[in-house]
């Protein structure tokens, strides 16, 4: 039982470890999602459409600052458990749960950002907006996966 409880408890700590990037360093995949910058995207917007959108990053920054504060705290007291000897599941467990809970807020958080842009926009501006956020991806996307690279074969000489 003893030699279980250690390995979960090994487990679950390279698990929250892997989940933070190096103190000093971030990994992209890894980053605070944050509102698209619509104003780079959108070529015609008008100053009150201008401001709208600047309300509306600036909340989505200020609720994203909140939950990423507490899910650091969270993974901190995580870390700090799993460090310590002995069955810490009583309290670790529920800040597992929290801390996929702060997750989830953060995603919700974003998705409802996308629906406030979406209403601020024209019909027009949306579709150069998410033609915009598409090519945007596909290109972080290939950046970041590079394709394999041909593998280099001796040419076998001809007796």
């Amino acid at each position: 039982m003893k030699h279980t409880t250690a390995f979960l408890l090994a487990l679950l700590l390279g698990l929250t470890l892997m989940a933070q990037p190096p103190e000093g360093k971030h990994r992209s995949h890894n980053r605070r999602p944050e509102p698209p910058k619509v104003e780079q995207m959108v070529s015609n917007l008008s100053a009150i459409q201008k401001k709208r959108l600047e309300t509306i990053s600036d909340e989505c920054k200020q609720d994203m600052d909140k939950l990423e504060k507490e899910l650091n705290s969270v993974r901190q007291k995580i870390r700090s458990l799993m460090e310590t000897d002995g069955d810490q599941s009583d309290k670790l467990f529920p800040l597992i749960d929290r801390e996929a809970q702060l997750q989830a807020q953060m995603a919700k958080t974003m998705y409802r950002v996308r629906q406030q842009i979406d209403r601020v926009l024209t019909e027009e501006q949306l579709t150069e907006f998410r033609a915009r956020m598409k090519a945007d991806l596909e290109k972080r996307h290939n950046k970041e996966i590079p394709t394999p690279k041909p593998e280099n074969k001796k040419k076998q000489s001809k007796r």
